[in-house]
Order: C-alpha cells, then sequence, then structure tokens
C-alpha cells in the first residue's frame, strides 16, 4: 500500500510517501501562507522523487486538525478534488494525536497545545497504556488555565501554543511541567502516514463528499470522531 501523507495545519508544508510504514520521499518547508500555491507543484514533484504517479498512491492521509484555519481548508479542497478525479481513498489523522506521538511513551500525561488566537488553545490530554496511545480528553478548544484544572497528574506540555502560554502554565499548573524540546511542537508527516496506513488497514476511511477538516470552531466545539 502506497500513503500520500499530507499536512497543512501549522505555517509548514510536510508531505511524504510512504509504502506500508516506510517513508521514501518527504518535503518539509515553512512556507507562511503560501500553501495554495505550493501544495499541487510540491505533491508533483515529490512523486516524480517517488518515481511514481498520483494513481499509484491507495490513501491519502491527511492531518485534519485541529489548526491553522486557512491551511487546513486549502489541503481538505485540495484532497477533495484529488480523490474525487481519482477515486483514492482518504484517512483522516486528528493533528493532536499527531503531535502527541512526538513524545516518547512515559509515565507521564501528554498534553499538545496549539495556539488556537482569541485567548484560547486546541488542546487534548493523552497517556501511554500498554503501548498505546490513549486520549484522556475530546478534541478542545479552551484558555490554557481551562486546560490545566483537566490535567490530573505530572505532564509534559509541546505545541506552538507554548510561546504565548508557556509562563501561563508555570505559574499556575500544581503539579509537576516539563517541556517538550521546540523541535517537537509541530505534527511530523511521518506520523500522519504511520497512523494514516493504520486507518487504511482497518478500512477507515473518509467520504470524500461529506469530507471537512476538524475545525473545533464555534463555540459550541464540534467534536469529532474518538481516538483512532
Amino acid at each position: 500500500m502506497k500513503i500520500l501523507a499530507i499536512d497543512t495545519s501549522t505555517k509548514f508544508l510536510s508531505l511524504a510517501i510512504a509504502k506500508k510504514d516506510k517513508i521514501i520521499a518527504s518535503f518539509h518547508r515553512d512556507l507562511e501562507q503560501q500553501h495554495c500555491e505550493r501544495l499541487i507543484p510540491e505533491i508533483d514533484r515529490l512523486l516524480k522523487k517517488a518515481k511514481l504517479k498520483l494513481r499509484d498512491i491507495d490513501c491519502i492521509a491527511f492531518s485534519i486538525g485541529p489548526g491553522s484555519f486557512t491551511g487546513l481548508r486549502i489541503g481538505a479542497a485540495t484532497i477533495k478534488g484529488l480523490t474525487l478525479a481519482t477515486k483514492i481513498k482518504i484517512a483522516g489523522v486528528p493533528t493532536l494525536d499527531v503531535l502527541a506521538y512526538n513524545v516518547k511513551e512515559s509515565g507521564r500525561l501528554i498534553v499538545p497545545v496549539v495556539d488556537a488566537k482569541r485567548g484560547n488553545v486546541y488542546a487534548s490530554i493523552y497517556s501511554f497504556s500498554g503501548g498505546k496511545l490513549r486520549r484522556r480528553l475530546k478534541y478542545s478548544v479552551l484558555p490554557i488555565t481551562e486546560v490545566l484544572k483537566k490535567i490530573k497528574g505530572d505532564a509534559i506540555f509541546l505545541g506552538d501554543g507554548l510561546i504565548p502560554y508557556k509562563k501561563t502554565i508555570e505559574d499556575n499548573f500544581k503539579f509537576k511541567a516539563e517541556f517538550a524540546a521546540e523541535k517537537d511542537w509541530h505534527p511530523r508527516v511521518a506520523t500522519v502516514a504511520k497512523l494514516g496506513y493504520e486507518l487504511a488497514k482497518k478500512k477507515r476511511f473518509e467520504e470524500p463528499d461529506k469530507f471537512v477538516p476538524m475545525y473545533l470552531y464555534p463555540k459550541d466545539v464540534q467534536v469529532r470522531g474518538k481516538m483512532r
């Protein structure tokens, strides 16, 4: 099975092609607001690098958010166009799950926090149990102080929400807080590919005509899906 993995949820454009769970080509670059112009050309370049055609791809694994509204919208619209034309399957991978896998298994809770602006973060809480990542909180958009109230134990935090809120966490968290290295604050497209492959093996695909990213706004938060 050949997987095309795409992450447009941040300022980075991240792409990878994998055969099963092995990455054979990848692209990662800070493009700021250029996702619209660069996504299709970079997919084309990556396919050529891997010596593949789009028709050779069995599944597109997409990091569905939450994250940058513009980036997710561009990514989802592009994928819809590609899959409606080719019948390639779509596997939607929650971005907070992808972030949580950046932390090695440990006894601490894992808390990815992504800056949602307007005084909020996108967040969830995870733990490792029996070698598997378990989600302990629904995908949420909340003030960081409200997230902290939901964490019942020592935790490691990661994500770009630490840029505005690390000091708030240090001052208000009742348990021991650790912070992942900055290199681990963004989703890894290799993880998107891996989790997409796991979904594909279980035939857990999105319906192309109903496929939308996980935005989590407006205020009445829409919770999408269960832990994969």
